[in-house]
């Protein structure tokens, strides 16, 4: 069944209140024991999940573009049924686009995270996305994750020439959020990695599949 991302908003918070599944701050809560709480042999993003070497050690990324992400409107259940097969999976990734006033960047982060919610309900263990949507406000999704929570970070595509104004964000949450771990999808800037090291946040960097490709790794 084809959904349009409204729709689907809709469905998805009907079947998890429908299943009992606890809201906190508007957001869909987890089980702790639903949690990636270890380090994957790799991650590799969905559509290339058969080319995994061993998909009991391997985490699926979500970290895609939109276009890919719309693909699991339709095929919601087939992905669901790959994605048991795996260590688990990082949370949904889909963003707003640039301009986005505060209702769409919050719309985006919800959908995400009954995404991840309803992949949870369905036996997939996840590793929660560390994107909020840029406003300090919405540090409060936080609140739905235990301390020491395992968080996924994608460094693909994020913003060029907002240095800067990324690093006080990274800050912010990294306080706020309290993570035990962060598993890096991508190329971590230095400047980033001095924050992480200076509050002293354990992480693993993980070479993005394209990268891995290019480079004869895969």
């Amino acid at each position: 069944m084809k959904l349009d991302k409204y729709t689907l908003v809709v469905e998805l918070e009907k079947k998890l209140k429908e299943s009992g599944v606890p809201f906190v701050d508007g957001f869909p809560t987890i089980p702790q024991n639903m949690f990636v709480r270890e380090i994957p042999n790799e991650i590799l993003p969905f559509p290339n999940h058969l080319k995994a070497k061993n998909p009991a050690r391997a985490l699926l990324t979500n970290f895609s573009n939109d276009e890919i992400l719309y693909i699991s409107f339709a095929r919601i259940d087939e992905r669901v049924e790959i994605a048991k097969n795996f260590l688990g999976m990082t949370g949904f990734d889909f963003s707003a686009r640039e301009g986005d006033d505060e209702v769409n960047q919050d719309f985006y982060l919800y959908l995400n995270k009954l995404l991840d919610a309803y992949f949870v309900s369905c036996g997939v263990r996840i590793l929660p996305n560390f994107r909020i949507t840029g406003e300090l406000s919405s540090l409060k999704v936080f609140h739905i994750y235990p301390p020491k929570t395992w968080f996924a970070v994608g460094t693909l595509g994020c913003a060029n020439g907002h240095i800067a104004e990324n690093e006080n964000l990274l800050r912010y949450k990294l306080i706020f959020a309290r993570p035990g771990y962060l598993l890096v999808y991508g190329v971590l800037k230095n400047e980033y990695r001095d924050i992480l090291n200076y509050y002293g946040i354990p992480y693993t960097v993980f070479e993005d599949y394209a990268s891995r490709s290019r480079g004869g790794k895969i």
